[in-house]
């Protein structure tokens, strides 16, 4: 019975990743996506915890924070990671952007928490950042990319590579497609249920990064618990 029960699974999983695995497709729908982040927001840094806290401790050691710095994190989230900037950046700028108002809540009233309060926090979209040119040191942002549109990706690299001052860097994870073959496992879980996974799946962000005028630094594929991530450091020249 378990056997005739795993099969099918088995089988279908086998059909849908036999072939090249491609980026799936996504469409902008900024309510939509506002309404996914509310539901998940309960437990959303507990799933942060169990897939990408490894991925979050690379991206600090990385970015090598130095104190007076301006730091843009863009999809700050619940603050998790803006709150560890805080802790080595207390003298710097310190500005969170992220598209759901609910999400932001969340990190205000967590941010607050801590003595240093030195930081922005401001509702935004990547596809059109509210910050001039040459603006700042350096640039985070954890599996944001992985919920757009790839008809966006050159657009957000080029926002990334504007807002940064020269010389300025870039830290990125995203949502990989990985390097072993339990990895395809959530390519398949992206591909038949994508509201599992608030509509993020595999991308791959380097090239655009370079095409924007980023020179790669970086490049580092890890898992946590199965769940494949890739992180990248690039400068601005």
């Amino acid at each position: 019975m378990l056997c005739k029960t795993i099969c099918p699974l088995s089988e279908s999983f086998a059909a849908e990743v036999i072939n090249t695995m491609e980026v799936l497709e996504r469409h902008l729908n900024e309510t939509k996506t506002k309404k996914d982040y509310r539901q998940v927001l309960w437990m959303y840094d507990f799933w942060g915890c169990l897939t990408e806290s490894k991925a979050a401790k690379i991206v600090l050691n990385l970015a090598n924070l130095k104190d007076g710095s301006e730091i843009l994190e863009v999809a700050c989230g619940t603050g998790e990671m803006l709150k560890k900037i805080l802790e080595q950046n207390p003298n710097g700028k310190n500005v969170g952007v992220d598209l759901s108002p609910d999400m932001l809540r969340k990190a205000n009233k967590k941010l607050n928490k801590q003595s240093n309060k030195n930081f922005e926090l401001h509702e935004g979209n990547v596809l059109q950042l509210n910050f001039s040119d040459n603006s700042f040191d350096l640039l985070i942002n954890n599996y944001m990319v992985d919920l757009m549109p790839s008809e966006y990706f050159d657009k957000i690299a080029n926002e990334f590579f504007r807002v940064l001052k020269p010389n300025g860097n870039v830290v990125i994870s995203t949502f990989s497609f990985g390097t072993k073959n339990i990895h395809k496992f959530w390519y398949w879980l992206a591909k038949r249920f994508p509201k599992l996974l608030t509509g993020c799946r595999p991308v791959q962000f380097k090239q655009f990064l370079i095409n924007a005028g980023f020179k790669i630094e970086n490049d580092i594929e890890i898992s946590q618990n199965t769940f494949p991530s890739q992180i990248i450091k690039a400068k601005k020249i």
